[in-house]
């Protein structure tokens, strides 16, 4: 069974190397969110494709909730000192990646062949990954202030603070490498991520969802476990925003708001067992519900891999 994972940062780098195994070596495709990325004192950086293919490398700060582990900041604390904008977090190890990918892209390669190139170089196991788009495709906020930021700049620089008017998703075209790997699936899942500037990002470039749609089997993962303590700044952080970009489309932060999201676009939609009370909300919607652990992602591969063999026959 092929399947393809579209995903942000976060829930993308939890979920991605459990599924890996689960499904066996060369079964999932890993489809990673680029509507974050941004140029950092001249480099192309790529926070959610890098946290995912850290995570299936084995190098991933699990703790912290993004770049590599072990990591220092050098670069960043003499930045600072020179007086220049040192808010956004490049790791000294992490830097190497995206002098690499900025020289090669610079060439001419395409993104998508430059993560692959880095996939080789960093040992990622078990799962292509590839950008949703080889184009930059940002995501922009207007901000109920009067502001245009960039992604980072309002959920880094800002800590996701501002409120919103209104999210600006990129509706450029996604890459071939990402459309193929959804026409050869036999099964997609849209992971726990943030339904709008992760997911949504994806689904609005031009043709994808349609593209989506075209796949037999499809399935949601709820990214709302109301029952999770913020175990991490990072955890909190992650939920604030999400709970933002939410609020500017005037939708709850809820399963049952994600899933009617989703509604036209899968047949299934996972939730966390402790939130089964709003499992007959979802199931109004016309999606069938299957509950599942979402906080050990080992479990939920698991659960995962049990529900697509079981819808595929």
């Amino acid at each position: 069974m092929q399947v393809v994972l579209l995903a942000g940062g976060l829930g993308g780098a939890r979920l991605a190397p459990a599924l890996a195994r689960v499904l066996g070596r060369g079964r999932l495709t890993v489809v990673a969110n680029v509507g974050d990325d941004l140029e950092w004192m001249g480099l192309r950086v790529c926070p959610d494709l890098d946290s995912i293919l850290y995570a299936l490398a084995g190098a991933w700060d699990r703790d912290r909730g993004w770049g590599r582990r072990g990591e220092t900041f050098r670069v960043r604390e003499g930045l600072a000192a020179l007086g220049a904008p040192a808010w956004f977090g490049v790791g000294d190890a992490d830097l190497s990646l995206h002098l690499v990918r900025t020289r090669l892209l610079g060439s001419g390669a395409s993104l998508t062949a430059v993560t692959r190139r880095l996939s080789r170089s960093i040992g990622v196991r078990g799962a292509t990954v590839v950008p949703a788009s080889d184009a930059w495709a940002r995501t922009r906020f207007s901000t109920r202030d009067g502001r245009r930021l960039g992604f980072q700049e309002w959920y880094v620089r800002e800590r996701a603070r501002p409120r919103l008017r209104r999210t600006l998703l990129s509706h450029g075209a996604p890459s071939a490498a990402a459309v193929a790997a959804v026409h050869r699936a036999d099964a997609v899942v849209l992971g726990p991520s943030n339904p709008v500037t992760s997911i949504g990002a994806i689904l609005a470039l031009r043709g994808f969802a349609a593209a989506v749609r075209g796949v037999g089997l499809r399935v949601a993962i709820s990214p709302v476990v109301t029952r999770r303590a913020a175990s991490s700044p990072t955890v909190a952080h992650h939920a604030r925003a999400r709970r933002r970009v939410l609020e500017a489309t005037g939708e709850r932060d809820r399963a049952a708001a994600i899933a009617a999201r989703y509604a036209d676009l899968v047949d299934w939609f996972v939730l966390d067992e402790a939130d089964e009370a709003e499992a007959r909300a979802i199931r109004r919607l016309g999606l069938r519900v299957e509950l599942a652990d979402l906080l050990d992602e080992e479990r939920l591969a698991e659960t995962l891999l049990a529900l697509l063999r079981r819808a595929k026959q």
